[in-house]
């Protein structure tokens, strides 16, 4: 069971990249249907319908390049399915972990859903979000369920508890922004940094940058540049939830080394966010900015898991004793 865990986790790895290169590379309809490509199970067996698709549009989001991006990366959507099929069965074959195998089956299921209706629905930007971020879930949970048995449990204060919970469920919702913002392709709306477009306080419509269903016209520009703007708000009142989380965690020697990891991975992904801007968003940078958004909410859904509330008395006296020479 941990063998096919970790290649899950190492295959996931993988795969999520390979999804953002696909959709930063304008290759999310290389090929227009699901789950084959033309009818056809590659490529290559469909290679008159794709020539015929770029006779009729030169510049169009079909190519022989973009269809094999797409299909790579089905495939190993399919490969990571079959491989939690298999870590499922056996959990239920020797009763372990069956709750934890089952939830990972079923996000698989509800992430290949989504990947179905990305393609289509013609890239619709809230389905494209919600299958970003559902799967970076995926792999914050695959990543935390491999590790569980190496990260012994800490005993923390109520309070803490809700703090580290609280980092994790606005983390999930800076990613999904972002993820919205990128979907709508207003990720350089708001030019220069830390000014936009000039401003302090740039000219925006934040209502009409809502994301609402069906949502098949495109955003206004108004509405980019309050998108991409509240996005830059919710990263610094990240930063100050993640400086306070870490302040009030380092109270517990056990945990220190995973914190010191959270803000390494948060200044690292800070950095990539303002080159994206100052840079307009290289292919390279961009990916790393995904990537590390991927392992930043790896993190601290793991920091999340090894922790249990106990009364602040209890926690004190396991602290000192910790810390107590042998």
């Amino acid at each position: 069971m941990r063998k096919l865990l970790w290649l899950a986790v190492l295959l996931a790895f993988i795969l999520l990249p390979l999804g953002a290169y696909v959709r930063l590379s304008q290759a999310g309809l290389g090929c227009p249907d699901w789950p084959g490509c033309f009818g056809q199970p590659s490529p290559a067996q469909a290679a008159q319908d794709i020539a015929h698709a770029m006779q009729l549009h030169l510049d169009g989001p079909v190519s022989t390049d973009k269809a094999w991006k797409e299909m790579t990366h089905r495939y190993l959507a399919a490969g990571l399915g079959l491989l939690l099929l298999a870590y499922c069965g056996q959990a239920w074959r020797t009763r372990q972990q069956r709750l934890a195998a089952s939830g990972l089956l079923v996000l698989l299921l509800l992430q290949a859903m989504l990947g179905m209706l990305t393609v289509t629905l013609q890239l619709r930007p809230l389905i494209v979000a919600s299958h970003l971020l559902l799967g970076m879930c995926l792999f914050a949970l695959l990543c935390s369920t491999a590790c569980a048995r190496y990260w012994p449990s800490q005993a923390v204060a109520p309070s803490h508890w809700r703090l580290a919970a609280l980092l994790l469920l606005v983390l999930a919702g800076q990613i999904g922004l972002g993820g919205w913002m990128a979907a709508n392709q207003a990720a350089l709306a708001c030019q220069g940094f830390p000014r936009c477009n000039g401003d302090w306080w740039p000219t925006m419509q934040l209502s009409a940058a809502l994301p609402v269903w069906p949502g098949a016209s495109p955003l206004s520009l108004a509405a980019l540049v309050a998108l991409h703007w509240v996005h830059r708000v919710g990263a610094a009142l990240l930063s100050g939830l993640l400086l306070l989380t870490l302040w009030r965690l380092w109270f517990y020697p056990s945990l220190r080394r995973q914190l010191c990891l959270l803000g390494l991975l948060a200044g690292l992904q800070l950095l990539l966010g303002m080159a994206n801007v100052l840079l307009q968003r290289p292919l390279p940078i961009a990916l790393a900015h995904h990537v590390l958004a991927m392992l930043l909410l790896a993190t601290a859904c793991g920091l999340l898991c090894r922790l249990h509330a106990r009364t602040a008395r209890y926690v004190a006296s396991m602290v000192q004793h910790a810390d107590r020479p042998p």
